[in-house]
Formats: structure tokens, C-alpha cells, sequence
């Protein structure tokens, strides 16, 4: 006897849902042929996603002749607090953000 199968018992395997803390964050590089996609928890701050999307990048902040920072752009201002976690940044009901990373180059002095 052929035993047939009960396609409402089959379970299906799917990711886990999505916490109600995370975050979909992209960052855009102007050199970079393509952008950082990272989901974080909402409690990560700004420092952290600014670390990783220069990793990703390759990029880092150093001195030769002149000074080179990187710093991350939201919303058309800079963010200055490292500190800041991303729930505090979009609130409570944003779930996703767009990040601009921006070189800042500060020339150095000219040595005679």
C-alpha cells in the first residue's frame, strides 16, 4: 500500500523572524563600487558600524603628509558621538538607515 503524504504536516524550514531591535544598515563609499550591508541590533553604536564599514572598505584614519579622518554622514550631518547607539539615532520604529562614509582631508603644514 502506497502511504501518501499529508503536505499540511510538512514543516517548512524558515529563518528566524527578524528581531524587533535590528537595524538594516547600508553605507555608501563614493570610491567603492559597491556599499556595506550589515543588520545590526538597535542597542550598536555608531562607532562600531563606522569600524566595520571601514573594514570593509579598507580604508583607515592616518596621518601622512596631510591628516586623513573618516566620519559618517546621516541625514546630510556628520555624526560626531561614537558613542550613540542606532535605536537612539533613528528611534524607536526605523528599521533601517543609509550611512554616507566621508574622508576628510585636513593638508598638513609645509616643512622648509
Amino acid at each position: 500500500m502506497e502511504s501518501q503524504v499529508n503536505l499540511q504536516e510538512i514543516k517548512q524550514v524558515a529563518p528566524p523572524p527578524a528581531k524587533d531591535t535590528d537595524v538594516e544598515v547600508t553605507v555608501e563609499y563614493l570610491p567603492a563600487a559597491k556599499p556595506f550591508h550589515r543588520t545590526y541590533d538597535g542597542t550598536v553604536t555608531v562607532g562600531t558600524v563606522r569600524s566595520d564599514a571601514m573594514t570593509f572598505f579598507g580604508v583607515s584614519d592616518h596621518r601622512d603628509r596631510d591628516t586623513h579622518q573618516f566620519f559618517l554622514e546621516f541625514n546630510g550631518q556628520r555624526l560626531i558621538n561614537m558613542n550613540q547607539t542606532l535605536d537612539q539615532l533613528l528611534g524607536p520604529h526605523r528599521k533601517g538607515a543609509r550611512f554616507n562614509l566621508v574622508e576628510q582631508i585636513t593638508p598638513g603644514c609645509a616643512q622648509s
